[in-house]
């Protein structure tokens, strides 16, 4: 059946529909986006009057231009029917977060300022929103709050901007009527109780349904509502009624929060905030005195620092980008403690504590860690988080119970050692959060650094604790081949996997590469049967071709070192799923799917499993799939938010929604503001929008830092290329560059393009396939990426459209029933 468009806009579905409008999702054909499009209800006006009171509305919404409110795109008219065009943006409503339960409270603090946020701004421009409620608040996946539907929104004169003319005599009819939704006033449960009196609204309606928000996110419940069919005495309720009070509810909430969510509740107009700007100050202040720090983010940015420091230091734009970093960490903690709760016990290991005083071993605290997180992560019913979550911050200055609470685990295992001349000496404690006590323990000593020993013991006290006491199920899975690793070849692998981790979640430095490389390489030499040497070696080997660094001989030391892993150890998830990336690149596109499947089935506690079927499924061209592999991986490893936020950027570019893009790469560089990754897909994002010069300035800035990583080289080239500099362009594309792109297929695709904007077809048609062969049949954004409009009408491009369509078809068939066989 042929879908109905109006204007460029093709509807695709219903998804919802309200007292002033039904809503559909559609697809904006000229811009290639998911947009929403609201046809507006005429009721009982004529076609006359809908156009100048409904349009001139929707159009004072159009200009409010703030990050915490929905964009609208464009207002027009067809067929009689006057619509609004609206920013899709996915996520969920808050009255779906509240359906769940209480809210902690560092989600309910920066929804509220966010919310604050955007009202502010509509206030500023003397327009409020007149239908405040949960559902018309949008929670995304990366915690940034938008306000929708200001299709209530009324502008007022700057010197009446308190009160709305609107006459009291309908709007008290219309509630006394028993309505839910009244005609032109909002909904009833979250009107102030003036509005029911004198039918006026007001800036203080606004703050007293953002209080009613609040109280509902912090104890589940509305404080007026009656049940279904007793709209006066719910109306009754919140004009005489005093709310029940929230720490009889909520034990453990500040007096400082609940005396602002009271203050907006206040029956009398004038007792409330006299802004939406107050309001935001009063959370701001709470979240300084609660000191809501985040101790479980990585990186340089401002997120690491104390609550007090950092909220002093910020300019208002850099608290816009904490608020919301905030608000993702606490809806991530919380969806991670229900998936954790259906699938089993959860656990930190937090970094050893050095205290000697050597400078030559502060790497062993966070590998030894990683070790221990690596094999308990083998146990089916616990969900380990990573102790990378915990890299930059000075582990004597933890106190492992209050970083257990944050992190919402079970339990924390928590240790230190002392290194000497003839070896170390180490202790331990396994501490339940809940119950605030240690449940298990030792000391070991040994003459010499001997990881394996150490990590075996440890783990199989913890796994027998646990399993006693009822709380995990199941076994440790196969035990290790080896039990023991010599004194210096355990060093020289320690500092390896700590310079390739450093390597890959944060820095993207080639000498900390480099290094790994020659240390994973001495340990193999030194000790040949040690499967998890041979799986580093493999890893770091494939680094340098993802990221531009070296060609396809790296490509083909990776494949040797993982087949050599795995002949010692075929149960390695390491290196099974590391190994996918050695099928994608010899075109066995089936195999890697079926690796991913098997893996999903046995390890579906391993974030990076679903980090990798998120990037596998991406390149196929199925985005939602992705991204729910993506958010899996960053609710079971938080630390890596950073990474997580780039691919999910990556994915909204590829759908054209560059404004969640936008978002995602925002955040990501807040966390790590020299993440290279990261800074590629802003240079990239800018030259999408046009900004040519500031994408130059970008991706020129992470070639100062690195001039050996050359998957930004093509990207800069493009840039060069549409400034009309083709020599300067041609200067990126060297022997080097070509040999990275052999051996990786996203680097492929981004020379291919190169060549397309360049205008050498050829070149750009033998790249094409060389990505296409390499894995990447990414159809939805090949047939549709802008910078290929030269080449629209070549058939060869053509045809190789074609058959990529079908592979794109075929291969949503076998990823759907491959993603179902997993979810049995």
């Amino acid at each position: 059946m042929k879908r109905r468009v109006i204007k460029q806009y093709e509807f695709i579905r219903k998804i919802g529909a309200g007292g002033s409008g039904v809503v559909f999702l559609a697809n904006d054909t000229l811009l290639q986006r998911p947009v929403v499009l609201k046809l507006l209800k005429r009721g009982s006006q004529t076609p006359e009057q809908m156009r100048t009171i409904q349009m001139r509305e929707a159009r004072l919404a159009s200009a409010i231009d703030h990050p915490n409110v929905c964009a609208i795109y464009e207002v027009g008219e067809a067929d009689d029917e006057a619509y609004i065009v609206m920013q899709y943006i996915p996520g969920k409503s808050l009255d779906k977060v509240i359906e769940e339960g209480p809210a902690s409270a560092q989600l309910v603090l920066s929804s509220g300022m966010q919310i604050s946020d955007g009202l502010a701004a509509a206030h500023n421009l003397g327009i409020f929103h007149r239908d405040l409620k949960p559902a018309n608040v949008m929670l995304t996946d990366g915690g940034l709050i938008k306000i929708l539907d200001f299709g209530l929104a009324r502008q007022l004169k700057r010197e009446n901007v308190d009160f709305d003319p609107a006459g009291p005599a309908q709007m008290q009819s219309a509630a006394l009527a028993g309505q839910t939704y009244t005609a032109r006033g909002g909904t009833i449960a979250y009107m102030a109780p003036e509005q029911f009196v004198t039918g006026q609204s007001s800036i203080q309606s606004d703050i007293f349904a953002l209080g009613l928000i609040l109280y509902e996110m912090v104890s589940g419940r509305h404080p007026f509502h009656r049940p279904d069919g007793q709209e006066l005495q719910s109306i009754r309720a919140i004009q005489f009624a005093e709310p029940p009070p929230l720490r009889e509810i909520v034990p453990d909430l500040s007096v400082e929060l609940e005396s602002v969510i009271l203050r907006c509740l206040a029956k009398q107009p004038s007792e409330r905030y006299a802004s939406a700007a107050e309001v935001r100050e009063s959370l701001k202040t709470i979240v300084k005195t609660l000191q809501l720090d985040s101790v479980v983010m990585p990186g340089e940015g401002a997120i690491n620092m104390p609550a007090q420091q950092r909220l002093d230091m910020e300019t208002p734009e850099e608290e816009k980008r904490t608020t919301g970093i905030l608000s993702m960490l606490a809806e991530r903690f919380r969806e991670s403690v229900t998936s954790t709760t259906n699938k089993g016990t959860s656990i930190v290991v937090l970094p050893f504590v050095n205290l000697g005083t050597t400078a030559a071993t502060p790497f062993y605290g966070y590998a030894l860690a990683d070790a221990l997180a690596a094999r308990l992560a083998k146990v089916p019913a616990l969900v380990v988080r990573p102790s990378s979550a915990l890299m930059n911050v000075p582990t004597q200055q933890l106190d492992p119970l209050s970083v257990g609470r944050k992190l919402m685990v079970n339990y924390v295992l928590a240790g230190s050692f002392l290194r000497s001349e003839s070896g170390f000496d180490l202790n331990w404690q396994l501490l339940d959060v809940e119950g605030q006590s240690v449940r298990t323990g030792g000391a070991i000593s040994v003459q010499s650094f001997d990881l394996i020993s150490v990590q075996t013991e440890i783990c199989d006290e913890v796994f027998g604790e646990l399993h006693g006491f009822g709380d995990l199920q199941g076994g440790m899975g196969e035990p290790q081949r080896r039990d023991a690793l010599g004194g210096n070849v355990s060093e020289e692998y320690l500092q390896a996997r700590a310079l390739l981790s450093s390597f890959m979640s944060r820095t993207g430095n080639r000498e900390e590469l480099d290094r790994a490389r020659e240390l994973f390489a001495r340990v193999v030499v030194q000790d040949a049967a040690y499967a998890p040497g041979w799986s580093g070696l493999g890893i770091t080997h494939l680094q340098y071709a993802r990221h531009g660094l070296g060609g396809q001989m790296h490509v083909l030391e990776a494949r040797r070192a993982f087949d050599r892993a795995l002949e010692l150890d075929s149960g390695s998830v390491e290196a099974n799923l590391y190994r996918v990336y050695m099928l994608l690149s010899r075109g066995e596109k089936e195999s890697a799917r079926h690796g991913i499947e098997h893996l999903l089935q046995q390890a579906d506690n391993d974030w990076n499993v679903h980090l990798v079927a998120g990037m596998t499924l991406r390149i196929d061209g199925m985005y939602e799939e992705a991204l729910d592999q993506f958010n899996t991986s960053l609710r079971l490893n938080p630390s890596n938010a950073a990474m997580i936020y780039n691919h999910r950027a990556r994915v909204y570019q590829y759908q054209n929604q560059l404004e969640l893009a936008a978002d995602e790469i925002e955040k990501g560089l807040t966390l790590e503001p020299r993440q290279p990754l990261l800074r590629i897909s802003l240079g990239y994002q800018q030259m999408r929008e046009g900004q040519l010069s500031r994408a130059v300035d970008t991706l020129e800035g992470v070639i100062r830092d690195d001039a050996t990583l050359r998957i930004v080289f093509p990207t800069i080239a493009m840039c060069y290329v549409q400034l009309g500099d083709r020599h300067k362009a041609a200067e990126f594309i060297l022997e080097e560059t070509l040999a990275a792109a052999e051996a990786d297929s996203e680097m492929a695709y981004r020379l291919a393009t190169y060549f397309a904007v360049e205008g050498d077809e050829s070149e750009a048609l033998h790249w094409l396939r060389r990505a296409i062969y390499l894995g990447n049949e990414n159809y939805p954004w090949f047939s549709k990426n802008p910078a290929w409009r030269g080449m629209s009408d070549h058939g060869d491009f053509q045809r190789a459209l074609e058959d990529l369509k079908k592979s794109y078809r075929r291969n949503q068939k076998n990823w759907k029933r491959l993603l179902s066989q997993v979810m049995r």
